[in-house]
């Protein structure tokens, strides 16, 4: 039986690794970091037979990419996915219940308890899987800064932090005040709870918290069928894992059924907060981990049908009993005409077999985590069996090592490393030893080529092709050591040295482009399209109207401009807005936002302009709705901004609805994010609606009392930050709760961002004049119907609402992924009087001034566009999808 392992996507800027176990009839998917989902479409890797995916840990880092995996099986027509983490895994999937719902995917999740056990985490006919907790600890006389001394992520030192277990435990923050509510009654089950008036889930501890979330799971996953054993450390469950809730169902033929039904009390309410007893400590970096030992099958030896025809076994049904382990007897001539029994045993004929391949994932985030994992390895523990190097029961080929800051230097781990057999093979992935190249090489190749055109609005993304420290100069490592890189792969059986995957090398066109001492070389065809709209350019570029459009140097950053799910070319929505001297502002944040902002701004310590820096600078950051492309990006944001230190001076504010909110407060939970009052580096929420532009004034929607209220402050001190005159939001007509921001700036100029919606009459009078619209345009002219069956705008219909609202300028943005490249556009000749009108490309850097020269790009990028070979592959996945 054939088998490997494969890595999906590595520790770089835009993506966390991802490990792929592939079988041909199943796959097993190992973290689902940021970008998962786009990295299955860049590399043509394909999610099809998917039946099982683990965490090694609840956090942004291993599982943000989570909810919109299961929303593209779903939409796949995947029927059944077994999802396995640490304690914590039940909450997460249960804070997402107001935006991942499907009727038709059976998402079974199932929680492994801190306390190690030698049972199996999951079991089907290709693996045994078995989980390690690996439990953080502090010694005494460590000092704290010593074991993650400088951030994984941020290259700048950490603070000292209080590791106490337990955060006040209060829901509490942005000045709101605690809820308390009455003790629910013990003896009443969830249905009869849910029927009370005064009904609140966050009041729920403990086995009936427990119940809760998996009632939320089920609500939402209505197939789901989640096992009791949710990591309370109950031991009468064990074994309960096995059987029928490992069994796989076969994938619907029909399209998928995504209807919502009616939510039941409660479901709109806090979940209750996790218990840290289960989860861990409140420092996210001294969380426990798993390791997984993945286990393949027993390979049988080959069958010597000489020998089976020596001994009499002729060809039939007792060959095949023979094959399956077991003996038989078969009548043979003893030489002199008598027939005698003979007994055959498997090994009369049957050569000797393989052991079962086993490859190992090991998550240590700190050095605090080494102990327990060494531990757990060592005689007596629970993996000590998979350091016997002449084990008659296994042969671990694979080990693959995601390794915090410091973790690779400590002594400890290395030597843990050599004790595994020498024909083991190390794949390592820690910052320090990685290069950074850029993930999502076709985007990069066209911007690459777009560059060309103007290196200023087109710059080309920030990366590295060698590591800060090479592999090959750390002594004491294994001798199969190796970086883990995208597309590596590893045959377990038959058993194989590491091979770069073929079609990674032919895709990528950047890497090799970047690395010549000369340009890109384009076809003659594009560069003159590029000459002739250069010269277009030329003709108004010395225009000196052009110097009197307000707000000339406010620079747009599209950092995603598709819509639903991403592309090769296009990510889920971003928009970043930069008002010189005085910050930044963004505009929703789909999954993979932190990414782009790092390919844009890197991450040199040196550059005073790195992402480090833009993320103190940023003011404000506006999610329109709670639909998943606009916000699953915005927790790893916000997470990644915890790590500033030292803690920026000013708060950021989040202006966003309460459902929005509501989804932070609740994973806020798992992983800090700045939400409680007294956080290091706050978040203060504005309700959307509370600044509403019908409302004179936010305190209209005040303290009953008649006080001014805490986001009237809040509000003020925002628009102060960035120079403005007012920032209000508009509603707009989508199929869920949506709204448009109005942007005024002092020195008169304004920018209308529409949200998901519909053309609404209200957008064009809250913005009237607007030096700036940035409009969506889901669908092409000739999809009207299908545009409005969904809630969204046609290009036509962006364009229109540009014209009645007098903007000077409309930039189109949120295309379907049915264009991944250039979208229909329908677009006219320029017009004295009209917008300019523009279209978004990811990773574009437009300032308000250039939105004409924006606009003369267009035939020149629609050519690039259409002589860049491309494959059908990737559309190919993205078509399965039932893209809204």
């Amino acid at each position: 039986m054939l088998w490997s392992t494969s890595i999906l996507s590595t520790l770089s800027s835009d993506t966390e690794p991802s490990v792929v176990i592939a079988f041909d009839s199943a796959k097993y998917l190992f973290n689902v970091g940021e970008n998962t989902t786009r990295s299955y479409l860049q590399s043509q890797q394909t999610w099809r037979k998917t039946r099982g995916i683990f965490l090694t840990s609840i956090n942004t880092q291993r599982t943000s990419g989570l909810p919109g995996l299961l929303m593209t099986f779903a939409d796949a027509g995947r029927s059944q996915v077994r999802v396995t983490g640490p304690s914590g895994l039940l909450h997460l999937i249960a804070s997402m219940r107001r935006y991942t719902y499907r009727e038709n995917l059976d998402v079974t999740p199932s929680e492994v308890p801190l306390v190690p056990d030698d049972q199996p985490v999951y079991k089907d006919e290709n693996i045994t899987v078995f989980a390690l907790p690996i439990n953080p600890t502090l010694e005494a006389s460590q000092d704290e800064d010593a074991l993650y001394s400088k951030d994984e992520h941020s290259n700048v030192l950490k603070r000292k932090r209080d590791v106490s277990p337990e955060r006040p435990a209060k829901r509490g923050s942005n000045n709101q005040p605690a809820r308390t509510t009455p003790e629910s009654d013990p003896s009443a089950s969830i249905d009869e709870l849910m029927e009370r008036s005064d009904f609140d889930p966050a009041s729920l501890k403990g086995d009936r918290a427990q119940e809760w979330r998996r009632h939320v799971v089920k609500l939402m996953f209505p197939a789901t069928q989640v096992p009791q054993s949710t990591g309370n450390g109950d031991k009468s469950q064990k074994g309960k894992r096995k059987g029928k809730e490992n069994a796989v169902k076969p994938s619907p033929d029909e399209l998928p059924n995504t209807k919502y039904v009616q939510q039941p009390p409660g479901l709109k309410r806090p979940l209750p907060l996790p218990d840290r007893s289960l989860v861990g400590l409140s420092d996210q970096r001294l969380r426990p981990t798993l390791a997984y030992a993945i286990q393949g099958p027993r390979v049988r030896g080959k069958f010597d049908a000489q020998k089976a025809e020596a001994l009499g076994l002729k060809h039939g049904p007792l060959r095949a009993v023979l094959a399956r382990g077991q003996t038989v007897t078969v009548k043979v001539d003893d030489g002199h005409g008598n027939f005698i029994d003979r007994e055959i045993k498997p090994s009369d004929c049957i050569g000797e077999g393989m052991l079962p391949g086993v490859v190992l994932l090991l998550d240590t985030p700190t050095l605090a985590h080494i102990p327990s994992l060494l531990a757990g390895f060592a005689d007596g523990g629970p993996f000590a069996k998979y350091r016997q190097l002449k084990s008659r029961d296994h042969v671990v080929r694979v080990i693959h090592h995601l390794c915090g800051s410091g973790v690779l230097e400590d002594e400890r781990y290395r030597a843990f490393m050599n004790e595994f057999g020498p024909d083991v093979h190390h794949l390592v992935a820690s910052r320090r030893y990685l290069p950074d190249p850029v993930t999502f090489t076709s985007a990069a190749y066209s911007q690459l080529r777009l560059n060309q055109l103007d290196a200023d609005i087109f710059p080309i993304p920030k990366f590295t092709t060698s590591a800060e420290i090479s592999l090959e100069g750390v002594a004491g490592l294994p001798a199969g050591t190796i970086a883990m890189q995208a597309g590596l792969s590893v045959s377990v059986h038959p058993p194989r040295t590491p091979v770069q995957d073929e079609n990674t090398r032919k895709l990528d066109l950047f890497h090799p482009a970047v690395r010549s001492d000369s340009l890109v070389k384009l076809p003659e065809t594009i560069l003159s399209s590029f000459s002739r709209t250069r010269a277009v350019v030329q003709s108004f570029a010395s225009n000196p109207e052009a110097d009197k459009i307000p707000g000339k140097d406010v620079r747009v950053c599209t950092l995603g401009t598709g819509s639903a799910i991403p592309s090769k070319f296009r990510n889920v929505s971003a928009t970043l807005i930069h008002i010189p001297k005085c910050g930044y502002l963004l505009l929703d944040a789909g999954e993979g936002t932190w990414g782009q902002l790092v390919r844009k701004y890197g991450r040199d310590p040196s550059s005073s302009s790195n992402v480090w820096h833009m993320l103190r600078e940023l003011k404000c950051i506006f999610i329109s709705h709670i639909h998943g492309d606009h916000h699953i990006g915005l927790a790893k944001l916000l997470a990644m901004r915890q790590c500033l230190d030292p803690p920026s001076r000013e708060p950021l504010y989040l202006i966003t609805n309460h459902t929005v909110f509501q989804y932070l407060r609740d994973y806020d939970g798992l992983e800090t994010l700045g939400l409680q009052s007294g956080s290091s580096n706050p978040v203060v929420w504005i309700p959307a609606d509370a600044i509403h532009w019908l409302k004179s004034s936010p305190s209209e929607g005040s303290n009953r009392n008649g006080s001014r209220s805490w986001y009237s402050t809040a509000h003020a001190d925002l628009c102060a930050s960035l120079g403005l005159r007012s920032l209000q939001t508009v509603d707009v007509e989508h199929r869920t709760l949506c709204h448009g921001l109005i942007i005024k700036h002092i020195d008169d100029w304004s920018i209308v961002y529409s949200g998901d919606t519909v053309p609404v009459h209200r957008l064009v009078q809250a913005g009237q004049n607007a030096t700036l619209l940035i409009h969506e345009a889901t669908m092409a002219d000739d999809e009207a119907d299908k545009a409005r069956a969904k809630m969204h705008s046609t290009v036509g219909q962006a364009i229109d609402i540009g014209k009645k609202m007098n903007a000077y300028g409309t930039l189109l943005t949120h295309f379907s992924a049915r264009y991944p490249t250039m979208p229909q556009t329908m677009l006219t000749s320029y017009e004295p009087g009209e917008p300019i009108v523009a279209l978004a490309f990811d990773h574009a850097n437009v300032r308000i001034g250039d939105m004409r020269k924006m606009q003369a790009y267009i035939p020149a990028i629609e050519q690039s566009f259409t002589e860049l070979d491309d494959d059908d592959d990737a559309t190919a996945q993205v078509a399965e999808v039932d893209i809204t």
